[in-house]
């Protein structure tokens, strides 16, 4: 804890799961956790990132929420590093099946972003919707993931990963606020 800020350095490790013979082991990245709420909630987060706002190559580097079962079951929001990008991804892993983790994106991040999701029961399914929001700015909905595979005993989850140099970064977190719906 910094100044009100909890800061959280960015892991040479990963939680999403990496297929093929050339490519690194991975689900070995640290989640700071606590229990989610057992009905439907909201969970918003403050996050800034200190990799540079442009150039390449800090790829992967990120910080941001998941809410999360296992290393190999979750759903992920985070500002991210990609090549000459800077991203804010949003993504889920289930733990079989074809695709086992697949991602899209939301708003454009900023030097702080605001990140938060909605998780809601309907017709038996577990629905999660994504927003962001840059400083002073409005919110952009994202898509919605349906991800059954999660369970009662939810986690919410920061993560501060997927550095592939040992050069120095952290995710940076003002606050984390949830609330549960009616």
């Amino acid at each position: 804890m910094s100044d009100g800020h909890f800061t959280f350095d960015v892991q040479t490790a990963d939680l999403a799961r990496q297929n093929g013979p050339d490519l690194p082991a991975t689900n070995n990245a640290s989640v700071l956790v606590r229990p989610a709420p057992h009905r439907d909630f909201v969970v918003q987060t403050k996050v800034a990132l200190d990799v540079p706002p442009e150039g390449c190559c800090f790829n992967f580097a990120q910080a941001g929420l998941v809410l999360y079962r296992s290393d190999d079951a979750y759903v992920k929001l985070a500002h991210v590093s990609i090549f000459e990008t800077r991203q804010t991804e949003w993504a889920k892993e289930v733990p079989s099946g074809l695709t086992l983790y697949g991602n899209t994106v939301i708003g454009a991040p900023g030097d702080e972003t605001t990140l938060r999701i909605v998780a809601d029961h309907r017709g038996g399914k577990m629905f999660f919707t994504g927003y962001t929001r840059q400083d002073g700015g409005h919110w952009v909905r994202g898509g919605t993931w349906v991800h059954n595979g999660l369970g009662r005993n939810l986690r919410i989850g920061l993560v501060s990963m997927g550095a592939e140099t040992d050069v120095p970064f952290t995710g940076s977190f003002d606050y984390v606020r949830t609330w549960t719906l009616r």
